[in-house]
């Protein structure tokens, strides 16, 4: 009997251990379980109606201190990332630099980035870019987007030291970030906050805010999608 219940025991570990395995894969992979389904974030967003509809005096409280872009601008995105999730590398790489072509550096949107870490490394790395100059904000964030595939899954403090070293954080400086409670609760009470209004399931969310309303997309879209979505959100704010 004693073998018995040490094999249930093993095998119920082993299970356990797949089940966490696969969590964090799907999520990497930027899938999430949707009405009893596994679902493709991409799929999310190009299904149906491109963004969801959210109640117009929904509270948004999230600091604007690295936003991108005019505060007048008509339209505000709150990009929500994680620093591990690869579409949201997509996002930053290949689209952010046409919207701020096309729309940011024209005054008609403005992007304040929102850290929704998925897992340890997202969280201690969300830490250091809260830790970062405005100058050095975005810099930061790209690089660790760019870089993303020989870090995500294991790195070391140091490694990300490095990192944040290239922009201007010395050692000591990015030991006490990764140690300041404030930081890590500020990170945790939006994710809360986005998992309560936003029924956020994955990364990356786009909730974009003007006088018009709320309106939120899942997953990340082709560039020519979003523009149509874009200006026709901005016609309706002139």
């Amino acid at each position: 009997m004693e073998v018995f219940i040490k094999k249930i025991s093993n095998f119920l570990s082993l299970a356990v251990v797949f089940c966490v395995s696969a969590v964090f894969y799907f999520n990497y992979k930027g899938f999430v379980y949707q009405n009893g389904q596994i679902i493709l974030q991409r799929q999310i967003a190009e299904a149906g109606e491109l963004a969801i509809e959210l109640p117009a005096n929904m509270a948004i409280n999230v600091s604007a201190k690295y936003a991108l872009g005019s505060a007048s601008a008509p339209l505000t995105l709150y990009e929500y990332s994680s620093l591990t999730c690869p579409h949201c590398a997509d996002f930053h790489l290949d689209i952010m630099p046409r919207l701020k072509q096309d729309y940011i550096d024209n005054g008609l949107l403005r992007v304040i980035f929102v850290n929704f870490p998925l897992d340890k490394n997202a969280m201690k790395a969300a830490m250091l870019s809260e830790c970062m100059t405005y100058e050095n904000y975005f810099g930061f964030i790209n690089t660790l987007f760019d870089s993303q595939r020989s870090w995500w899954m294991d790195i070391t403090n140091e490694q990300l030291f490095k990192f944040a070293a290239e922009y201007g954080l010395s050692y000591d400086e990015a030991q006490a970030c990764i140690s300041n409670n404030s930081v890590a609760q500020e990170i945790i009470t939006n994710r809360e906050d986005a998992l309560r209004n936003l029924k956020m399931q994955g990364t990356p969310a786009f909730l974009f805010h003007g006088a018009d309303g709320n309106e939120i997309i899942y997953g990340v879209v082709g560039y020519d999608k979003l523009r149509e979505y874009l200006d026709k959100r901005l016609i309706n704010l002139q």
